[in-house]
């Protein structure tokens, strides 16, 4: 059995630390130590950043409860692959808020989809609609 798991973890934690990276570049360009200043770049960087651990954990908890529960890689797969293109998505739409905006509305929904699925999926599991 192929576990898939650990492999959207480790692509989100690449991620993860690149959106870091990019936080730390624009505090030593705006230098800033706290807080965002006068940098609207910066506060971006930060909500992107900020936006992306608040949920990516939670999505890959549940995708683990899901495979280890049912011992579906496949959907776990899908569901993985949405939130990669959904946070990539958010990102940039973070980013360039006035040209990609749309990226970052998708990227939330695409996200909140997964979480939601996931979420049903494992009720499905423990309390099957044939009850």
């Amino acid at each position: 059995m192929v576990v898939v798991t650990p492999l959207f973890a480790a692509i989100f934690g690449l991620m993860y630390m690149a959106l870091s990276l990019n936080v730390s570049r624009h505090r030593w360009g705006a230098k800033v130590s706290l807080g965002a200043g006068e940098s609207s770049k910066l506060e971006r960087a930060i909500r992107a950043h900020g936006n992306f651990i608040e949920y990516v954990p939670f999505a890959l908890l549940l995708m683990w409860f899901i495979e280890t529960l049912t011992l579906s890689a496949n959907v776990v797969f899908w569901l993985g692959s949405i939130l990669l293109i959904a946070r990539v998505s958010h990102a940039f739409g973070m980013y360039y808020p006035k040209q990609l905006l749309i990226l970052r509305q998708l990227g939330t929904l695409a996200t909140l989809g997964v979480i939601i699925k996931a979420s049903i999926s494992i009720f499905q599991y423990y309390m099957p609609l044939s009850i």
